[in-house]
């Protein structure tokens, strides 16, 4: 009689072990897409946390050259020389000492000068920095960084005779077109237009430069502000 209700109850167990073992296997058959959804949501996230900061770094990271760009600009200023062709004309009193008659004479002069306008950036002249929207750059306003090269020089007494010696006169011409050139390019600088056209290759070259650096995705707008305004 025991042997039997043994045998019995080894029997009735038999399916109760079936049925935990199957439903433990349907837990985990149901539990496993889950867990394989949080596991890619959490990579998901992961990812878009990790583009996120690259990409929040890329938008400060110029801020990490603009010490370099410094260097750059100092050393590439003949790039950032900005020229203004002008044709000039004149009428000039000339003494008699180059006339054929004891008089004065009066010549029409004519010639092409050419202006090279920029900043100064020695170092101690200028800073850039950035602020909470843009990039500032503080200097002084443009100026005549070489004396204006004059060329193509024409002339035409107007009165008191010809030139005794024109090879001499000639050269005498180009000097005093050279003075002219000289103190048309100081009042020059001041245009607005000259301001605007300097402005433009100032800023156009930090830009690209801060463009081409490693890690960098965008650079802010560049702001030029003068310190003797």
């Amino acid at each position: 009689m025991a042997a039997g209700t043994g045998r019995s109850r080894w029997l009735l167990a038999v399916p109760v072990a079936a049925a935990l073992l199957a439903g433990a296997g349907l837990s985990w058959w149901w539990l496993s897409p889950q867990l394989d959804q949080r596991t890619l949501q959490a990579q998901i996230l992961e990812q878009e946390v990790t583009r996120q900061h690259k990409e929040l770094l890329g938008y400060s990271r110029y801020t990490s050259y603009l010490s370099v760009s410094k260097q750059t600009l100092e050393a590439q200023v003949k790039l950032l020389t900005a020229t203004m062709v002008r044709a000039e004309g004149v009428t000039q009193v000339l003494e008699r000492n180059i006339l054929s008659i004891p008089s004065t004479g009066t010549v029409a002069i004519w010639y092409t000068a050419e202006y090279p306008f920029g900043y100064d950036l020695q170092p101690g002249q200028y800073d850039i920095r950035p602020t909470a929207t843009d990039i500032e750059v503080r200097l002084k306003k443009p100026r005549l960084v070489a004396t204006p090269a004059v060329r193509d020089l024409r002339y035409q007494i107007l009165s008191g005779g010809l030139f005794t010696d024109e090879k001499a006169a000639v050269i005498d011409l180009y000097a005093q077109a050279a003075r002219q050139a000289q103190a048309q390019g100081e009042r020059l600088a001041a245009e607005p237009a000259v301001v605007a056209l300097c402005e433009k290759k100032l800023t156009e070259f930090l830009r690209d430069f801060l463009a081409k650096q490693p890690g960098v995705t965008v650079v802010p707008h560049i702001r030029i502000a003068y310190t003797d305004a």
